[in-house]
């Protein structure tokens, strides 16, 4: 291996933000930054600037393809050479931590290595209480029975995780490359191929939230994407015993209503055969009796 780690970020015309991420991490002989874009705007991004970056050991690859984030992060895979694998959002950036987390874990046993991190709002950089926290899915494990099931399969965001770059080849393990949560089914399959497992107990990453995200987009294409992965991924959980870790489509479901309800009553059928009958009991349980009140 050339590198003990790969940091792989993917990239779409925000540079801004690109460069903060990248700027947050140490330069290290042993660390390799590699960002995919997915055809940004020549108007937005400089491409001379990013492919001339003066940082040790870093590669910016073009794709003209713009099939996504899941597109771009299988290139960067393809392309690594280290042990271990660290994912970033472009928007996202690593606590001052990061430097003693890549020296604390530079020769750990674990598989994986899951990463507590901090919400904040991009607007006013103030805490967020959300979802997608480590350190509240590490309160669901039994540790003493080394059970970590919920962070196996619930914690969805590549960025939660340093993965071995061996696992992932051994099970030739890949991100969908489709519109939205391209990264659920490929972290559902780590968590299950994982043998070994260690939780990092400080914060080393820094999620922001902002307007015009990915994740909070009500574009049909990207809600009917979010829908399809978790019936995959429930599929694929109930196979193995672990339909309580569901991955939850009831929200998206329901947000087909405000694009068109004739679409949501299309799309109502394949929800009801697809979810299993507890999950279904829950929320049609929830929002009849809010309705009701």
């Amino acid at each position: 291996m050339e590198y003990t780690y790969t940091l792989i970020i993917p990239h779409k015309n925000i540079p801004k933000l690109l460069l903060r991420c990248i700027n947050s991490v140490p330069e290290r002989d042993d660390l390799q930054i590699i960002v995919v874009d997915d055809n940004s705007n020549p108007e937005i991004l400089d491409f001379y600037y990013f492919k001339h970056l003066s940082r040790k050991n870093f590669r910016f690859i073009e794709t003209k393809e713009g099939k996504g984030a899941g597109f771009a992060r299988n290139v960067a895979l393809g392309l690594a050479k280290s042990k271990w694998i660290l994912f970033a959002d472009a928007d996202d950036y690593f606590s001052s931590q990061i430097n003693q987390f890549l020296t604390d874990y530079k020769n750990s046993e674990a598989d994986i290595v899951y990463l507590p991190n901090k919400t904040i709002d991009a607007t006013n950089n103030k805490p967020l209480n959300v979802d997608l926290k480590v350190s509240e899915l590490i309160k669901e494990c039994n540790i003493k029975e080394n059970n970590y099931d919920a962070l196996r399969y619930k914690s969805h965001a590549p960025w939660t995780k340093m993965v071995k770059l061996d696992l992932i080849k051994k099970y030739n393990i890949k991100f969908q490359e489709v519109p939205a949560s391209n990264d659920v089914w490929f972290s559902v399959q780590l968590g299950y191929h994982a043998k070994n497992i260690e939780v990092c107990p400080y914060c080393i990453y820094i999620r922001t939230v902002r307007q015009g995200s990915l994740q909070y987009s009500l574009k049909k294409e990207l809600l009917l994407s979010r829908i399809n992965v978790g019936y995959k991924v429930n599929k694929f959980l109930k196979e193995i015993g672990k339909i309580e870790f569901y991955n939850e489509t009831w929200g998206y479901f329901l947000d087909l209503r405000k694009i068109s309800w004739w679409l949501f009553l299309t799309k109502a059928p394949e929800y009801f055969y697809y979810t299993p009958n507890f999950i279904l009991k829950k929320h049609l349980s929830y929002y009849l009796k809010n309705k009701l009140i």
